[in-house]
């Protein structure tokens, strides 16, 4: 993983933390290890990558249930 692709990954690990503020940092990274279908060991930087934009961009979506509760609360 190049340095750039660091960086996206960690803004995209913020910006969960930011969505999920009760979340321990340990908990968010399993979490999206667990929506990869990944054991947090075996995981590669990029499927975090990935796993985290898919999610972010589910949330964003004003299509998903999510995005709707998110809007109203």
């Amino acid at each position: 993983m190049n340095n750039q692709e660091r960086d996206e990954l960690l803004a995209a690990i913020a910006e969960l933390c930011r969505r999920y503020p009760n979340w321990r940092l340990g908990q968010l990274v399993a979490n999206v290890a667990g929506w990869a279908d990944q054991e947090i060991w075996d995981i590669e930087d990029h499927q975090l990558l990935g796993t985290a934009r898919a999610h972010l961009e589910q949330l964003t979506s004003p299509a998903t249930p999510a995005a709707r509760s998110e809007r109203c609360a």
